[in-house]
């Protein structure tokens, strides 16, 4: 199997380095047919298992010549292979009204985002490279993406490839990983596959593309030379990230109002909302600065009711809204941080305008609208909501009167906890005393704030008495 060979080609890596050392010798045929046999079998999981072996074997080699020289010979196969499903593809797309020639390209597609994913995973598992791809250097992939970039391109440049979502996903997904792994030798070419990214979305609306921009905005924080090699300085990258931004926000609010609801495209939501989170934690100037900004939080906390409680795309949505509102609680270099703080009254209007409806969404899904999975992900949101709001007024006797009322709303009188009878007024006071006093310790208290709130869950469903909140009153 796949794994096999991946576990064999991995242990034996050590001892396959060491015999390629010697003179004459020469790994790169036996990784070679390894990869030829995984491309016959057909199966996207044996080909990436055996991809990730090869490329495992291969940065080991310390004679770094040797090993672009290998990695290309392993890679030739499939990047030949995807030359053929493409050109099949275009062929056959080209012959209109035949049943035949439909079916000729669906496996041709199939074929070819089979192939993607193996150089994917080639590029993947470069990343422990010694060299990162600086300016200068000959990174270990330089020699594959001289020779898979025109296949790339052609893939790119083609309608009927765009329209498809696993290859455009498949597409996408490698340019992802080139962005981490080579992103010096990306950058020149960053405007041009924004661009490119951009005009697919407006047409697919493929969450692959969000998750490249998510991949970018992360590669120009942590990797000096992509900014340097893409021509753009801080000012530059905040414009060009914030454009970005704009238009894939005002894209995704017209499909999820006019085409799909967000409940019927949750791999769109997850990814948009994924997204969001990265800008935050990596170019929060864009974020704040982005005049989608306030109707971007709008609509996070509209599908925390509209997603229904399915689970990868609320929970994507929660942490957002929780990193946002909390972000004086989330460790971030100072110069981040003063400019979240610029922007600090903005993200606190946003709050006030939303924050009922937030707390309301949290506590009925503790309460039973949401899946147990997501019990955490709603109690840090209410943590991080009462703590923001309680550390703002500090040394204040009582807690904050609209966070009292938001949070009294939500558990005694709210409509989402009203369709249990195991919440009472009396509980639903303790908590919101117990959650206040916690949240005035701190962060150090959170982990027991979400115990609490997740304990109420349990009253809720039945299956715990109030007694468990005794522990939290006495302590």
């Amino acid at each position: 199997s796949g794994k096999s060979i991946r576990l064999v080609l991995i242990a034996s890596a050590g001892k396959l380095t060491k015999a390629a050392t010697s003179p004459g010798a020469d790994i790169s045929v036996a990784l070679t047919q390894s990869m030829e046999a995984a491309l016959n079998t057909n199966k996207q999981t044996v080909m990436a298992s055996v991809a990730e072996g090869c490329a495992r074997v291969s940065v080991q080699l310390r004679d770094k010549s040797k090993a672009r020289a290998t990695l290309s010979a392993v890679a030739a196969p499939t990047i030949l292979r995807a030359r053929s499903a493409l050109d099949a593809m275009i062929s056959s797309s080209t012959v209109e009204g035949s049943g035949q020639a439909a079916g000729q390209t669906d496996a041709a597609s199939q074929a070819l985002a089979s192939y993607l994913g193996v150089l994917r995973e080639l590029v993947r598992f470069c990343d422990g490279s010694s060299s990162r791809g600086r300016a200068g250097d000959s990174h270990i992939l330089s020699d594959v993406l001289t020779a898979a970039w025109p296949v790339l391109n052609d893939i790119s440049s083609h309608p009927t490839c765009r329209a498809n979502e696993a290859v455009l996903s498949g597409l996408l997904d490698v340019h992802s990983q080139l962005l981490s792994v080579v992103p010096a030798l990306i950058g020149p070419y960053f405007k041009d596959l924004a661009t490119f990214v951009v005009k697919s979305y407006e047409v697919s609306f493929c969450p692959s593309a969000l998750d490249y921009v998510s991949a970018a905005v992360e590669s120009f924080d942590s990797e000096e030379s992509i900014g340097v090699a893409a021509g753009l300085d801080e000012n530059g990258k905040d414009l060009i990230f914030n454009q970005l931004l704009a238009h894939l926000s005002q894209c995704t609010f017209k499909y999820v109002t006019q085409t799909k609801r967000p409940n019927e495209c949750p791999q769109l939501i997850k990814a948009l909302f994924e997204m969001a989170q990265r800008y935050l934690l990596f170019c929060p100037g864009a974020l704040c600065q982005c005049p989608e900004f306030s109707s971007l939080f709008g609509l996070a906390v509209a599908c925390l009711v509209e997603c229904k409680g399915e689970v990868e795309s609320t929970r994507a949505t929660l942490i957002f809204i929780t990193q946002l509102v909390g972000w004086k609680h989330i460790r971030l270099p100072d110069a981040k941080m003063a400019k979240l703080a610029q922007f600090a009254c903005g993200i606190d209007n946003l709050l006030a305008q939303h924050g009922e409806a937030i707390t309301k969404a949290c506590l009925g899904g503790l309460s039973g609208g949401a899946p147990q999975m997501l019990w955490p992900s709603c109690s840090e949101c209410i943590f991080s909501i009462t703590q923001h709001i309680i550390s703002s007024t500090p040394g204040a006797d009582e807690p904050d009167s609209v966070l009292c009322t938001w949070l009294r709303t939500a558990m005694i009188e709210g409509s989402l906890v009203a369709n249990t009878k195991n919440i009472t007024p009396e509980i639903g006071t303790s908590v919101i005393k117990i959650l206040c006093e916690l949240a005035k310790e701190g962060t150090k208290s959170k982990q027991k704030a979400k115990m609490a709130l997740m304990d109420f869950g349990k009253i809720a469903k039945g299956e715990a008495s109030t007694d468990v909140l005794l522990a939290y009153s006495m302590a």
